[in-house]
C-alpha cells in the first residue's frame, strides 16, 4: 500500500469509535461482564468474530446464563470461494460452540437479513459480533431492526495492522480489498479523504490484480486461518475453558 493511501487510511482510522465504550453486549469490558442475550449474530467474512464470539459464551456459561443461539449469516465469496455462513460454522465448532446452538444461513442481502431477523427473532435480546471498521455501518443498517429486537454490539478493537489480515483476504493486492470494503461502507459519511473514496469503483487491472493475489495466497490464507483458531484456542485452554 502506497504511503499516501496508508497515511489516509490511519487518519480515518482515529476517526472510528472506541471499541470498548460501542461494546454494549458487555457489563464491564475489561472484566468481560456479560449481559444476558438470546440469540449472536456473525456475518459475512469477519471470520475473527467467531472467536469473540466464543468468549462471549464461556463468560455467559461462567455466569450461569443460557446459552445463545448463534446465527451465520453469509453469503457465497468469490475470492475465497467459500460459502461464509459455512465458513464461520467450520470455526465456531472448533472453538466450542455447539453445533446444536448454531444456525447458518446464506442470505447476502442485508435488508433480507434484517426482514429475517425481525421474524426470527421478534422480542429478543440480539448481540450483533463486529469489526471496528464495520461497526457504524451495521448499526445503522440495523435501525429500523431496534424497533423488533434488543440490540447489543460486541465490537473488535483492531488496528489497521488487524484489519489488514489475509484470513478474509483484506490485505490482497496491498490492501486493495480492504479499501474497497471502506470506500463503499462509508461514501455517505463524510469521514472519507479523497484518495480512499476513489476506490469504491475498482479498475478492472485492479480487480484482476486482487483475483491474483488471493489465488497466489490461497495456502497463506490457510495458514493464517489455522494460526486464528489456534490462537484462540491457547487462550482458552490458558483460562481454562474446555472446548
Amino acid at each position: 500500500m502506497k504511503q499516501d493511501i496508508l497515511n489516509d487510511l490511519e487518519e480515518f482510522w482515529k476517526n472510528l469509535p472506541n471499541a470498548g465504550e460501542v461494546s454494549t453486549f458487555w457489563l464491564d469490558v475489561e472484566k468481560e461482564v456479560p449481559n444476558y442475550v438470546d440469540a449472536v449474530v456473525l456475518q459475512d467474512d469477519m471470520f475473527d468474530t467467531v472467536g469473540m464470539a466464543s468468549i462471549m459464551l464461556y463468560r455467559m456459561r461462567e455466569h450461569n446464563m443460557k446459552v445463545p443461539v448463534f446465527y451465520c449469516l453469509g453469503q457465497y465469496n468469490p475470492l475465497l470461494k467459500c460459502d461464509t455462513s459455512m465458513k464461520m460454522r467450520e470455526i465456531a465448532l472448533r472453538l466450542g460452540i455447539k453445533n446444536i446452538n448454531i444456525r447458518s444461513y446464506k442470505i447476502p442481502d442485508m435488508k433480507a437479513r434484517i426482514d429475517f431477523l425481525k421474524k426470527e427473532l421478534a422480542g429478543k435480546k440480539v448481540a450483533f459480533v463486529t469489526s471496528l471498521v464495520r461497526y457504524l455501518p451495521l448499526k445503522f443498517a440495523l435501525e429500523n431492526l431496534s424497533k423488533d429486537c434488543e440490540i447489543y454490539f460486541n465490537v473488535a478493537n483492531e488496528s489497521v495492522e488487524d484489519a489488514l489480515t489475509w484470513v478474509n483476504a483484506n490485505a490482497a493486492a496491498g490492501g486493495l480489498v480492504l479499501l474497497k470494503k471502506i470506500a463503499a461502507w462509508y461514501s455517505e459519511s463524510g469521514l472519507l479523504s479523497t484518495n480512499i473514496k476513489a476506490y469504491s469503483h475498482l479498475s478492472l487491472w485492479q480487480k484482476l490484480k486482487i483475483k491474483a493475489s488471493v489465488k497466489l495466497q490461497r495456502r497463506r490464507i490457510k495458514v493464517e486461518t489455522t494460526l486464528m483458531i489456534r490462537n484462540y484456542q491457547r487462550l482458552f485452554r490458558k483460562r481454562h475453558w474446555a472446548y
